[in-house]
């Protein structure tokens, strides 16, 4: 009889446990997109740009005549900055006034990134703006991470060349950091950056994270601002630190 009973209470109990619904589609978290906007620093942050959400990115080159006025309109809006740093290119191709070069020594070219860090204030990480030579190159890389590890600054590869160590090198520093997964823009049409678009979520979801750089061209801000709608429920926009690792 007591036996009886205590199944019988056991049943009770078990049947008056909230039943836990099992996972589906919808419950899952959305692939993850980070947007950096890159080349800002010519001209005051474009109206365009700060109206996008605030979890899109912006990256400053240095030494620009607006670098700080935009790093801080930037930061002003809650939105996360990089210092998009010059660096060397191949002879033959655009070369960026103020670029770190292979002609530096340690000295120098670390003195010129605390100089640009000063100019871009607060900034969460550093990508490379040209740089397809230096990038290639593990000494200057070296010294590039061996600062940025002492102020806890990530990095992101912009991947200008496949030959790139720039990556590898941080990773061998400990920085926080990724890489560049899609451009958006480098041929300036809608047709372009739409299929662009769509290449990134693809990355997003194989990846559960990706890292896609645009620019401030008209082009892509109103197809970037037409599109947002429909992205949003595909991906979820993050801030370029929520795609680091180390």
């Amino acid at each position: 009889m007591q036996r009886i009973v205590a199944v019988t209470t056991l049943l009770i109990l078990t049947l008056a446990e909230p039943v836990l619904a099992s996972p589906t589609p919808a419950d899952a978290p959305k692939p993850r997109l980070a947007l950096i906007i890159d080349d800002l620093g010519y001209d005051m942050m474009p109206r365009e740009v700060a109206a996008l959400p605030p979890e899109i990115s912006v990256s400053v080159i240095p030494f620009t005549e607006f670098d700080t006025a935009v790093a801080l309109s930037a930061l002003s809006q809650h939105r996360e900055v990089l210092l998009h740093l010059p660096m060397q290119s191949p002879a033959g191709t655009p070369q960026e006034p103020n670029s770190l070069t292979l002609s530096m020594t340690k000295a120098e070219m670390q003195s010129r990134i605390q100089e640009a860090l000063y100019r871009v204030p607060q900034v969460v990480a550093v990508n490379n703006h040209m740089g397809s030579l230096l990038t290639q190159h593990k000494e200057p890389m070296h010294w590039l991470m061996e600062l940025l590890e002492s102020q806890n600054i990530g990095f992101v590869d912009s991947r200008t060349t496949p030959r790139t160590v720039a990556q590898r090198v941080a990773k061998e520093h400990g920085l926080a950091n990724n890489r560049r997964h899609v451009f958006l823009d480098h041929y300036p049409n809608e047709a372009f950056i739409l299929n662009q678009l769509e290449l990134a979520i693809e990355q997003a979801k194989k990846r559960g994270t990706a890292v896609v750089i645009a620019h401030p061209l008209p082009v892509t801000l109103e197809t970037l601002k037409a599109v947002l709608p429909k992205l949003l429920q595909e991906v979820e926009l993050v801030p370029i630190s929520a795609a680091l690792r180390q």
